[in-house]
């Protein structure tokens, strides 16, 4: 059982087609979001010293915890705090793990 404070959403892309006149590719046609699965997150790096050509960034990473449930196939996410905030758009940094002693999918961005 987690304590919900965010909400996760995994990006499915829609694979680009074939142009039947000329024979090339066409680029992908979209981006769409699955809908939020409530999740826990805690953070494991969370830096706001970044800083590139004067400008500052934020790095983090984070460990996600979910109910045990099929999640779509997806290399990147967007995590969402539970008042709305987003966090922002992480690559996954492995494979979803299942954790079977407590029924839940470990994954980490």
């Amino acid at each position: 059982m987690i304590i919900p404070n965010g909400f996760i959403e995994f990006k499915a892309k829609t694979a680009g087609a074939i142009d039947p006149e000329t024979g090339y590719p066409t680029p992908a046609s979209g981006i769409a979001w699955s809908e939020p699965i409530p999740c826990q997150y805690l953070p494991n790096n969370l830096s706001n010293l970044g800083r590139v050509n004067g400008e500052h960034f934020t790095a983090a990473s984070y460990t996600v915890l979910v109910e045990e449930q099929p999640l779509p196939d997806s290399e990147q996410l967007r995590l969402t705090a539970s008042d709305g905030t987003s966090l922002g758009e992480f690559p996954l940094i492995a494979p979803p793990q299942a954790m079977e002693a407590v029924c839940e999918i470990k994954i980490l961005i």
